[in-house]
């Protein structure tokens, strides 16, 4: 039992330190000595579980990345600023740096695009589901463009973030929540 609990903090330790290493040097300089290191551990208990950086990458990304968990609020608005919240608050971490790094800077890396591809798409879906909900209580039309939608709203918090290096403050994203809410409501995202 010592044992499992011991093995486990190694891994959370090493997947961390490779987040956060994503997060400074990017997927192609990524190296394992550097990994063992940040984490404390011999590079070769890397190597014994994760052959491979590929794997060891895909790793960390999978298991720091998990699907976002969206609230309920009973409202497209509350639930949408929750969405917001949730995004804002993993992008300013280590890890979130990271990861959003990789994606920018390795999105076309043959070793690394199929896994960034589909978390992409695993994290579209759950964003997608704010704007389904509204659909099903009745808050926007039906026919509604839930993937444009969520693209909308995410689109300029990331660009705030990311590209532009800006806070997004509380009003930041309310003003967002309001204008996303808004088009949604009027039937501006319906064919």
């Amino acid at each position: 039992m010592r044992v499992q609990g011991r093995s486990a903090r190694v891994v959370d330790a090493i997947l961390q330190a490779v987040a956060e290493e994503l997060g400074l040097v990017g997927y192609a300089d990524l190296r394992i000595e550097d990994v063992a290191t940040r984490s404390g551990v011999n590079k070769t208990t890397i190597y014994r579980r994760w052959p491979q950086k590929r794997e060891l990458v895909i790793a960390a990304v999978e298991r720091l990345t998990p699907e976002p968990e969206i609230a309920d609020t009973g409202s497209l608005r509350g639930d949408l600023l929750e969405l917001l919240k949730l995004a804002r608050a993993r992008v300013e971490t280590p890890v979130g740096r990271g990861v959003v790094r990789m994606v920018q800077a390795e999105r076309a890396h043959p070793e690394v695009g199929g896994m960034l591809r589909r978390l992409r798409i695993r994290h579209a879906e759950a964003r997608r589901a704010v704007f389904e909900r509204a659909v099903s209580r009745g808050e926007i039309p039906r026919g509604s463009d839930t993937a444009l939608l969520a693209e909308l709203a995410m689109a300029p918090l990331m660009n705030r973030l990311v590209h532009l290096g800006l806070e997004a403050d509380d009003e930041f994203l309310r003003v967002l929540t309001d204008m996303t809410v808004a088009g949604a409501v009027s039937g501006a995202a319906t064919p």
